[in-house]
C-alpha cells in the first residue's frame, strides 16, 4: 500500500498528482483536499480519495467495548 505524503504546506499541491497548484481552483467534496483541472472528476481522483480515506485511522486502534 502507498501512502500519500502530507510534508509540509499540502494545501498547495494536488492531493491526487502532487502537482504544485499556483490557486487552489477545485476542491475534493469528500477528502477536502485541493485537487487540480487535470485530476478533477477522474478515476484516479476517486481511487485516491478511496486510498486517503482507507489510511485514515492506520495506527489507531478502537476503544470501543
Amino acid at each position: 500500500m502507498t501512502t500519500h505524503k502530507l510534508n509540509g504546506d499540502f494545501s498547495t499541491k494536488c492531493f491526487v498528482c502532487d502537482k504544485k497548484l499556483e490557486k487552489r481552483e477545485y476542491k475534493n467534496k469528500v477528502t477536502n483536499l485541493p485537487v487540480c483541472a487535470q485530476c478533477k472528476g477522474t478515476e484516479k481522483e476517486k481511487a485516491k480519495e478511496k486510498e486517503v480515506l482507507d489510511s485514515l485511522a492506520d495506527g489507531f486502534v478502537c476503544g470501543c467495548i
